[in-house]
């Protein structure tokens, strides 16, 4: 992605040596004069989400001590996102750390995409830019001329996605409401589905797909109320755990999502279309560097 980036920009990427100690300690080596000059450092926080966040770190202090003239963080991926709130009494609000941490390593600015949570963006004291894969994913879905679609979000808190998505498509809205458990991680249930009728055509928007639970139940609970086509968006492709199974069993015609994580072509599955957001990312450089 950074060298797709890089070649839209029409600028070299930039050279740097991660090294590690037998002991597995990252030791980055920037090989470029940063001097003066305004650097970008792309890193998803995808898994090991905590090695790469180090290696985000401990660049952005290699970085800093060469003086650059500000140093802004590209985050396309910002793990641990799901953790903006205190479910419960002893846990910790981790997007608030990894905020906290970027901004501790000297970043004057985050560039991220499609955050679990909009909230997040007030976590910083930086100026974040938060850039949405909506327009890529909608204009991925109108080259198959669809007809008689309706958008689904698969819970309750995705419904402004997937408000702005069914109006990007011009296209009705449903919901299915679910049900999840916070002693059993990355599980829900599917409850019921609110909205107009479900048609023939289904397209199910998320932010990200993780284990793909959520995605099969929703697929589940379309299939049983007369959906015959189920269409799958998301931005990030996390696909941890039975991610692939679920997918593959599911009744799911197509899975669009972005390249926000690097997907090893062993996790290509044949019905997954990759779409890549470079785009965006260089459009937000640019209206930084004038």
């Amino acid at each position: 992605m950074a060298q797709d980036v890089a070649k839209r920009l029409g600028v070299p990427l930039g050279k740097v040596d991660l090294e590690r100690f037998a002991d597995g300690e990252v030791r980055p080596w920037i090989q470029e004069d940063v001097r003066d000059t305004t650097v970008f450092v792309l890193q998803s926080l995808s898994y090991p989400m905590d090695e790469h966040i180090m290696e985000l770190t401990l660049m952005g202090d290699a970085i800093r001590r060469g003086a650059p003239k500000t140093m802004i963080a590209i985050v396309p991926y910002f793990g641990y996102a799901r953790q903006d709130k205190l479910h419960r009494v002893g846990e910790p609000v981790s997007a608030r750390v990894i905020a906290k941490i970027l901004e501790i390593s000297k970043f004057k600015e985050v560039i991220t995409v499609d955050l679990h949570n909009d909230a997040i963006v007030g976590f910083f004291q930086v100026p974040v830019t938060h850039v949405s894969a909506l327009s890529l994913l909608v204009a991925e879905l109108k080259k198959m001329n669809l007809t008689g679609a309706v958008a689904v979000s698969p819970d309750v808190g995705g419904i402004k996605r997937a408000r702005n998505f069914a109006y990007a498509l011009d296209i009705p809205l449903a919901v299915i409401e679910k049900k999840r458990y916070l002693d059993r991680r990355d599980t829900s249930e599917a409850f019921e589905i609110i909205g107009c009728d479900i048609g023939k055509t289904v397209i199910i928007i998320d932010d990200m797909i993780s284990t793909g639970g959520t995605i099969a139940h929703s697929t589940q609970s379309l299939v049983e109320a007369g959906a015959k086509r189920i269409l799958v968006c998301a931005t990030h492709g996390v696909l941890a755990g039975e991610a692939l199974k679920n997918l593959e069993h599911a009744a799911i015609e197509r899975v669009i999502v972005t390249n926000t994580i690097a997907i090893p072509p062993e996790k290509q599955l044949a019905k997954m279309k990759l779409v890549s957001i470079a785009p965006l990312i260089a459009d937000a450089i640019s209206q930084i560097v004038r």
